[in-house]
């Protein structure tokens, strides 16, 4: 299993040239729309996760640095949070065509550094993550990834199950491993959850 592979200008590129496949151009197109009537700057939902079809939501904080250099949310990012979200979803048994990865604010406000959005941020995304709830039809959990993201989602007042998983950044599971095993542990609720579930054969070299 490769992870931070949209460090390779090549793979960044394929990856851009996908970005309107059917099962994430309503996602994308939406994220556009929201930019141009925003005047903030949206990244792109991972063509290899599962858009439109997916049945888990990774609902993480904000986009890190790195997202200004690839253009996606996405467990290939070149960073250490990335890489970790990747390889618990490999360990969890949990495909990546069955999940979707995105922000409780999605802009972009890290850029240069990591920032830490303050509350009226959150409850300005919140109508932003009601609208994403409806272009997802076939998703049956939602994965609050960090602190911040479970505190934001009652504001959303979606019925759907949610599961609490802690932040899978360096600092955070690196260091505490009783952090990461609760991160798998989430990720394998999730899997189940959805596991009885599935539509259709998913190519390996996707998963």
């Amino acid at each position: 299993m490769q992870t931070r592979s949209l460090e390779l200008p090549e793979v960044r590129q394929a990856r851009l040239e996908r970005s309107f496949e059917l099962h994430v151009a309503p996602l994308n197109r939406w994220a556009e729309q929201v930019q141009a009537e925003s005047g903030r700057w949206l990244p792109f939902f991972d063509p290899v996760d599962g858009g439109v079809l997916a049945r888990v939501l990774l609902l993480l904080e904000t986009p890190g640095p790195a997202v200004s250099r690839t253009r996606f949310v996405s467990m290939d990012n070149p960073d250490g949070t990335a890489e970790n979200l990747r390889c618990l979803l490999h360990l969890s048994g949990l495909r990546r065509r069955e999940a979707a990865m995105w922000n409780v604010v999605p802009w972009q406000m890290s850029e240069n550094g990591v920032v830490t959005p303050w509350p009226g941020q959150y409850a300005e995304a919140v109508p932003l993550t009601q609208y994403l709830l409806g272009l997802l039809p076939d998703l049956q959990v939602v994965v609050l990834v960090g602190r911040h993201a479970e505190k934001v989602w009652p504001l959303v007042g979606s019925p759907l199950p949610a599961l609490v998983c802690p932040h899978p950044s360096p600092q955070n599971v690196n260091p505490r491993r009783e952090a990461a095993t609760l991160a798998l542990g989430t990720l394998v609720e999730a899997h189940r959850t959805v596991s009885g579930t599935r539509k259709g054969a998913i190519p390996a070299s996707e998963e």
